[in-house]
């Protein structure tokens, strides 16, 4: 067998794809790790066995990449778009666009005429160059199983179908009442109580800090510089030699350079919007609720491509509802200060939009909300559990829960909110279908911890990681056979 690793700056993936690459060895496999970007080779190759055998998708750029040949295998602009919306500083105009697709193209058409990979190994198909490997993964039926931190504490997704797994809905559909074991029922409840109270998170879950005092500002950046100061000056040492094959280097030089600043305008925004949420009416029965996403970010860009421009979405939302229903907007807690101010003015010049603080209690919200609506949230999930229903406009692995309704667009949304406003869903036997959901999603989830690979005491258990791999792969051959 052949594995492949695609590597970035992703936090704690190296360090537990360097472990698990280990393991893979040991057991008489091959490890092929790929580069992304130079930055990503000069952080993280110490990490990595040295059996194993590396390639750096710049260098090969450098030395191959032909602007003659514009063949792209089929790859649209939506799969560009990532890059696009969370790289203003690389000022991406057509000319750059093409030949930085090209060279992704280029690259992986010789990686899988050349290295013949059996799986690729990453996170969820995130930005253009994992776009493109999965890409030519289902062009050449080469599975890419995409690592994630599982909403179950100490469980891991492996996703191979994007941002889900093909198993999920499959093994939701299969159990019942009576083939869930009693541990499993009460494992289940207890999942779906402290998920919608928030009273247990997940060990990947932080809370990302957005308030800095001007000393805290200057050390958080210090703290940075310092983490990645070496691999920075690596790079600027052939950055001539690189600038027009490394997007993923050049971003990171640019928003390392912009951060301060970028930090300074946050806290200010901070300070100017404290007074622009408004109070909730605890009257209010007739609403609906649509939580605003962090961006950038995959749950918008890859994930709900054409309903990103929040502002737009939420306006059309907004007119989508029957008379006399409100919409709920209620900001993402990590989000404050990371939108101008006429981004909510703009939403507060519309007649049914109340525009909600993060730090009011969703699970209240829920609970009194007649539904809500989301491009790809969670907090979809907590109220499909609590019995309400969610209509879903991105794409999320969530969606089979039966409460959960897949929208076409705002047409359809307000067609299906009418439907269900008069056709109330039954959720009779809610208990039994959130335990068959948690059950089929915990069953296809494998034991571990990412965040641990990086820890003093990592308690994952490679071989069973890559035993787990393995049985993964062979089953996703044997049902595509």
């Amino acid at each position: 067998m052949k594995w492949l690793f695609l590597i970035n700056n992703a936090p704690f993936l190296s360090e537990f794809f360097g472990k698990l690459s280990d393991e893979i060895i040991k057991r008489g496999d091959e490890c092929l790790i790929v580069w992304g970007s130079k930055i990503s080779e000069y952080e993280k190759k110490s990490l990595f066995p040295n059996k194993a055998k590396f390639i750096s998708a710049v260098d090969w750029c450098v030395d191959n990449c032909r602007k003659g040949r514009k063949e792209f295998f089929g790859l649209s602009w939506k799969d560009f778009f990532p890059l696009f919306d969370r790289n203003s500083a690389l000022k991406l105009d057509y000319n750059k666009s093409i030949g930085t697709t090209l060279q992704a193209v280029q690259f992986f058409k010789f990686i899988f005429e050349k290295e013949k990979p059996d799986a690729i190994i990453n996170e969820p198909p995130t930005g253009l160059f994992h776009q493109v490997a999965y890409h030519f993964c289902k062009k050449n039926n080469v599975p890419y199983f995409g690592f994630g931190s599982s909403r179950i504490d100490n469980r891991i997704d492996i996703y191979d179908l994007g941002f889900t797994c093909s198993k999920y809905e499959r093994t939701f559909r299969e159990i019942n009442n009576g083939n869930m074991s009693k541990e499993e029922k009460e494992f289940a409840k207890r999942f779906a109580e402290d998920f919608i109270s928030h009273k247990q998170l997940p060990s990947y879950v932080g809370f990302a800090r957005v308030r800095f005092s001007q000393v805290g500002l200057i050390r958080h950046y210090i703290k940075r510089i310092k983490k990645s100061g070496l691999p920075l000056l690596r790079y600027f040492r052939k950055r001539r030699y690189f600038k027009n094959f490394d997007c993923e280097s050049e971003s990171t030089i640019k928003n390392t350079v912009l951060a301060p600043l970028k930090m300074e305008r946050r806290q200010f925004r901070i300070l100017s919007q404290k007074n622009i949420f408004s109070k909730i009416n605890k009257q209010d029965k007739d609403f609906f609720l649509f939580p605003l996403h962090l961006q950038p970010e995959a749950s918008t860009d890859v994930c709900a491509v054409y309903y990103c421009d929040q502002l737009n979405t939420v306006k059309n939302v907004a007119f989508s509802l029957p008379f006399p229903y409100k919409l709920y907007v209620k900001e993402h807690p990590v989000a404050i200060g990371t939108r101008p101010k006429k981004f909510y003015e703009e939403l507060r010049k519309i007649p049914n939009i109340v525009l909600v603080s993060p730090s009011e209690n969703v699970e209240d919200i829920i609970r009194k909300s007649s539904g809500v609506i989301v491009l790809t949230s969670t907090v979809g999930l907590e109220a499909a559990f609590v019995g309400k229903p969610v209509y879903v406009l991105g794409d999320v692995f969530y969606s089979y829960h039966p409460l959960c309704r897949k929208l076409e667009g705002f047409e359809d949304l307000k067609s299906k909110i009418q439907n269900d406003l008069i056709n109330r869903p039954d959720i009779n036997n809610l208990e039994e279908d959130n335990n068959r959901f948690i059950v089929s999603y915990f069953r296809n989830t494998i034991e571990g911890s990412m965040a641990s690979a990086s820890a003093d005491k990592d308690k994952n258990n490679y071989k069973s990681i890559y035993q787990d791999l393995e049985a993964l792969l062979e089953s996703k051959r044997n049902h595509e056979e």
